[in-house]
């Protein structure tokens, strides 16, 4: 199944404590943060188009890196991580896309090959692990109430449509003027298709706080 990506790299990094973007943290001593997190998808024939949206102050940094790659293009990042999806989804020319956190670098390629079969029969799909812990609602410091623990899983990415899909949901959430916390939940407010979940991976994590780094 051909696929397009949109790998978004427009953050800032600074609950990492650094001083640049930290999908430019090196890894190791020759890969970042977003080689590592591109190469998947490079190594993979299916992906067709890779659009790495970045920030328009790092846009010709990121150019002159990858620019060498037939299937990268590339688009600004908005103000919102919404916004930045939105932008990539405008140049997605595949049925299907993958949207991916270029800040998630430990993404198994098995992941990716489950993900793929499982669009062949949904609209749409993402990576969730199931939660460990007991989660409870609280408002003004207090607890409201305790959430079903067997019902409670963690969202990752890549999450996974249909282009022609998730690219209205963005446009009816533009219209409406509202934000969602993923892309996931614009498909819930006005996909009217239901979301499969595809089992993730523990190492599946975001790159976020200063011991995410050490622990990389």
């Amino acid at each position: 199944m051909k696929y397009s990506t949109i790998l978004l790299a427009a953050g800032k990094g600074s609950r990492t404590n650094l001083d640049y973007n930290k999908v430019f943290y090196h890894l190791d001593t020759e890969r970042t943060v977003l080689d590592t997190s591109l190469s998947l998808f490079l190594k993979d024939p299916d992906c067709t188009q890779i659009i790495i949206v970045c920030a328009p102050y790092e846009l010709d940094e990121v150019q002159s890196l990858y620019s060498q790659y037939p299937q990268v293009e590339f688009a600004q990042g908005g103000e919102t991580r919404q916004a930045s999806v939105y932008n990539g989804l405008k140049k997605v020319c595949e049925n299907h896309v993958f949207i991916h956190d270029a800040a998630r670098p430990f993404l198994k390629p098995y992941l990716i090959e489950q993900l793929k079969k499982t669009l062949e029969t949904e609209n749409a799909c993402l990576l969730m692990i199931p939660s460990t812990d007991t989660v409870k609602i609280v408002e003004a410091g207090y607890v409201i109430k305790t959430l079903t623990r067997d019902q409670v899983y963690r969202a990752q990415t890549p999450q996974c449509f249909k282009t022609e899909l998730i690219r209205k949901c963005h446009e009816k959430a533009v219209t409406a003027k509202k934000t969602a916390t993923d892309d996931a939940q614009l498909v819930e407010w006005y996909g009217k298709t239901p979301i499969r979940i595809v089992y993730g991976d523990e190492e599946n994590t975001k790159i976020t706080l200063p011991s995410d780094l050490s622990n990389s």
